[in-house]
C-alpha cells in the first residue's frame, strides 16, 4: 500500500471512530468536534489519473498549435512528438486500474 492509500484509510478510520464515540448528550458539540478533528478533506484517490488526463489535453492542444499555427523550424517533429505523448498519457489515464478502497 502506498502513502496516499494509507493516509486516506487513516482519515476514514478516524472519521468513523469519531462518529461512533459520540453520545446523544454531546449532540450540541458534535459539529464542533468533527470540524476540529479533521480540518482537511479526504485525499483524492484518482488525482493521478486526473493530472494525466489534464496533461494529455495540454499536450494535445500544444501539438495541434505546433503543427498548424507555428512558424518555427522542425514544427512537424515537435508537433508529432507532442501528439504522441498526449495519446500515451491519455491511454494511461484511462487504462491504468483505479484503486478502490
Amino acid at each position: 500500500m502506498d502513502r496516499k492509500e494509507k493516509s486516506r484509510e487513516k482519515w476514514e478510520r478516524e472519521f468513523i471512530e469519531d462518529q461512533y464515540n459520540m453520545i446523544p448528550a454531546d449532540g450540541s458539540q458534535v459539529g464542533h468536534i468533527m470540524a476540529k478533528r479533521s480540518p482537511t478533506t479526504a485525499p483524492i484517490p484518482d488525482l493521478a489519473h486526473l493530472v494525466r488526463l489534464l496533461l494529455s489535453g495540454i499536450l494535445l492542444v500544444t501539438g495541434f498549435v505546433l503543427l498548424f499555427f507555428s512558424g518555427i523550424p522542425h514544427k512537424a517533429a515537435l508537433g508529432v512528438t507532442a501528439l504522441t505523448a498526449s495519446c500515451f498519457l491519455g491511454v494511461t489515464a484511462f487504462r491504468w486500474p483505479r484503486k478502490r478502497g
